[in-house]
């Protein structure tokens, strides 16, 4: 089996869906359909009954495309509650948790309006990160540009 930790979660093996190489004494392992997998995988975690732990809680929000602050807005919490949940330093409270689980299940739902909304929060984010930045030099000084 295939301890599964670039997932982000510790708790994850597979017995297949997987091709391991070595080259040059390093093993390289490919994951066959991983979007599938994360998918699963996250489907699976909102449907225990168990509190979402640390690793589960970012997992669930790197899989909704989301940032730690885009996601902090949408729950009503500060930033760095949700960083502190992230990291294990304080727990999820339960009203947290059940949204949290709600929220990635309505964010795979094509046909809903809160999935929707959520897939465009995404986007604009991304596109955001993405912006051009332009640089020049003057006179031997870097200086940035409209871009």
């Amino acid at each position: 089996m295939y301890h599964y930790t670039e997932s982000g979660l510790t708790t994850v093996w597979l017995t297949n869906g997987y091709n391991s190489q070595i080259l040059e004494g390093e093993t390289y392992t490919s994951i066959e359909d991983a979007g599938g997998l994360h998918h699963l995988i996250a489907k699976t975690l909102v449907s225990r009954r168990s509190p979402l732990d640390a690793e589960e809680i970012r997992f669930l929000r790197i899989e909704m495309n989301m940032s730690q602050k885009a996601l902090a807005e949408l729950m009503g919490v500060d930033v760095q509650t949700l960083a502190r949940w992230e990291k294990g330093q304080s727990s999820l409270p339960r009203t947290a948790d059940v949204a949290l689980r709600a929220l990635y299940t309505e964010s795979c739902d094509e046909e809903s309006h809160i999935g929707l909304l959520m897939r465009m929060l995404a986007d604009a984010e991304i596109n955001q990160s993405m912006e051009k930045l332009v640089f020049e030099e003057r006179d031997r000084t870097w200086q940035q540009i409209a871009g």
